[in-house]
């Protein structure tokens, strides 16, 4: 049985392309068509309910100004003391006091109804073509709600009920207690009527993005006010109305009582008289703009996956053209026939690997001469770094300290010092290729900050912060010394400030080890600086009178064991004076190594 034959790479890329494009817009447009949704959603939720609670505030606004212009006619002297008169000396003139009060509510609105009874039961009115419906003091007490009233303590109650002109017609009322403001008994009632048709012109100048249904409730269930006639009058859906009571969110979903249709329903309940505002909206008066979004989504994703197709199997053969012709190259090399390949190409990446085939045996020989130049520039290093390991005026400097602490009578101290000096020079001696653990060469520093300090005793401080895990990474031997030694010679010795400071910081960044040796000396400006980071960069930067392993000697050995990335940097100091930054790589983390318990770094601050 023969093998399947693979399929080749331009049909298996059409295929998984086209798959992948088609996916991406089928994915993209049903997400943003949910997302759009959501936001048609929430953005008429929000213009709804803040129309919602503008139409409650504005029937509060309606009642309160009705509520104030009655307080403003019962609580007058004159009406007061026809109340008061009618308790113990018969009933008010009815045609006087009706005319006061007529002549009052007439300012405000001539089509309302200021009703008062007093304690006797007597009745007055302020308007005849709009009556009270409830004709005696006793019809009155009967009603539902009249216990209620008793119990606001002369506040004002807003509810809904009939009223009579040429007629029953659906009206507002509101009903209150009055007392004697002096005595604090009660002298009536008053009652204000209006007619439901007064919220028409406030719910007309409300606008709305959707068609909607609005009721308004009062505190007892009954709806005062419906775009629906019908319903004015009637009882609210009990369920709804519990609902409002509890903690219903200002927006929410119901199924209506009558219709059992899924509705949107935003509300407000006014502070003031307890009435609640309800906007009722369908689902696909919402999510029309959706749907029609959703059939430019269908046309989009039928177009889209059109031009995929086509964009896909041109793009799939311009990426598998060039792939046939180079695997035609690579299998003429095999058979000796070795050119270059010359050809334009639309794509960036083919062009880098055809170019990358072209220069593959250039970037060999340009390997080999690298190698070559890192081995000199090596050698080069070692070279210099044994004929100048120290600098003369400090090996010189450190013989004579040691010479005057033995005149002194010091023997011991004499000895600390020789001893320190004779590891400091066999540590400067091995072989300048071998990378050493970062611990031992912190260890040679100490050596080195030893004798340093019986020079200079306590005119110098310096703080060393390392951090945890990096003393067993290699590092080139002798890194440490040059660069604080480079401190002490150009920056310390030449500042005239009497206390010296060093800070050596070393921590790992991305893979690579920083190393910062900053002082407080002189410093340099910055045409100084960049001219000497051009020195130590060509090569030219070794310190004066060929003393010492210059920086740029360092410099040069950084880059050619690890490469042109890395090397030294200068900036200023934030301590005033220079700042030196040596970077390498994170460098054989298993080289075994223990620390080696020496006098002087450590306890230097």
């Amino acid at each position: 049985m023969f093998p399947a034959r693979p399929l080749p790479i331009f049909v298996q890329l059409l295929a998984g392309m086209f798959l992948i494009a088609v996916l991406a817009i089928a994915l993209t447009n049903l997400f943003n068509f949910r997302v759009t949704s959501e936001l048609v959603l929430n953005r008429t939720a929000d213009s709804t309910q803040e129309s919602v609670e503008q139409l409650s505030a504005k029937i509060d606004v309606l009642l309160k100004q009705y509520d104030q212009a009655s307080q403003m006619i019962v609580f007058d002297e004159r009406v007061q003391q026809a109340l008061r008169r009618s308790a113990g000396e018969g009933p008010a003139d009815p045609l006087e006091l009706r005319r006061f009060m007529a002549t009052k509510i007439r300012h405000i609105s001539p089509d309302i109804l200021i009703h008062l009874f007093d304690r006797a039961g007597n009745a007055y009115s302020s308007n005849e073509s709009l009556q009270f419906f409830w004709r005696s003091y006793d019809e009155m007490s009967s009603v539902t709600w009249y216990g209620k009233m008793e119990r606001m303590d002369g506040h004002m109650l807003w509810v809904y009920g009939p009223a009579w002109r040429d007629g029953e017609i659906p009206a507002i009322i509101g009903g209150r207690k009055l007392k004697d403001p002096t005595r604090l008994d009660t002298l009536g009632e008053q009652y204000v009527v209006v007619p439901v048709e007064k919220i028409n012109r406030i719910i007309g100048e409300i606008g709305h993005r959707v068609e909607r249904k609005v009721q308004v409730m009062d505190s007892s269930g009954n709806i005062v006010y419906s775009t629906e006639p019908r319903e004015i009058g009637t009882a609210a859906d009990q369920g709804l109305f519990a609902k409002f009571g509890g903690s219903a969110q200002p927006f929410f979903e119901w199924t209506t009582r009558e219709e059992q249709q899924r509705m949107f329903v935003a509300h407000a309940i006014s502070e003031y008289s307890g009435w609640t505002t309800i906007a009722y909206f369908k689902p696909e008066a919402v999510y029309s703009d959706a749907s029609r979004l959703w059939l430019h989504v269908l046309l989009t994703m039928a177009a889209g996956i059109a031009i995929a197709l086509v964009l896909v199997a041109y793009f799939t053969w311009t990426l598998t053209q060039p792939i046939r012709e180079l695997a035609d190259g690579l299998d003429r090399i095999g058979r000796g026939g070795i050119r270059k390949i010359h050809k334009p190409f639309a794509s960036r990446e083919i062009s880098r690997l055809y170019a990358t085939y072209n220069s593959m045996v250039q970037q060999l020989e340009e390997v080999v001469e690298r190698l070559s130049e890192q081995q000199i520039s090596a050698q080069r290093a070692e070279l210099v770094a044994l004929k100048a390991q120290f600098r003369p005026h400090f090996l010189y400097n450190s013989l004579n300290l040691i010479y005057w602490t033995i005149e002194d009578g010091r023997p011991e101290e004499a000895q600390e010092m020789t001893l320190a000096l004779s590891e400091l020079l066999r540590y400067s001696v091995r072989p300048s290729g071998e990378l050493v653990a970062l611990g031992e060469d912190l260890a040679q520093l100490d050596r080195y900050l030893l004798l340093q300090r019986w020079r200079y005793g306590n005119r110098f401080t310096i703080s060393i912060e390392v951090e945890e895990g990096l003393e067993r990474w290699r590092v080139i031997r002798l890194m440490l010394q040059p660069l604080v030694e480079n401190a002490f010679r150009h920056g310390l010795e030449q500042t005239s400030v009497p206390d010296w400071h060093i800070r050596l910081r070393i921590r790992a960044e991305n893979g690579t080890m920083l190393c910062t040796v900053e002082d407080n000396g002189v410093g340099l400006t910055p045409e100084a600086l960049q001219q000497l980071e051009e020195r130590i960069r060509s090569g030219a930067g070794t310190l004066e009178n060929g003393g010492g392993i210059g920086l740029s000697n360092l410099h040069r050995q950084i880059q050619a064991y690890f490469g042109p990335s890395y090397g030294l940097r200068l900036a200023p100091s934030p301590l005033g004076g220079l700042a030196v930054i040596l970077t390498m790589p994170l460098y054989d983390a298993e080289l075994p190594w223990a620390p080696t318990t020496q006098q002087g770094g450590d306890d230097i601050a």
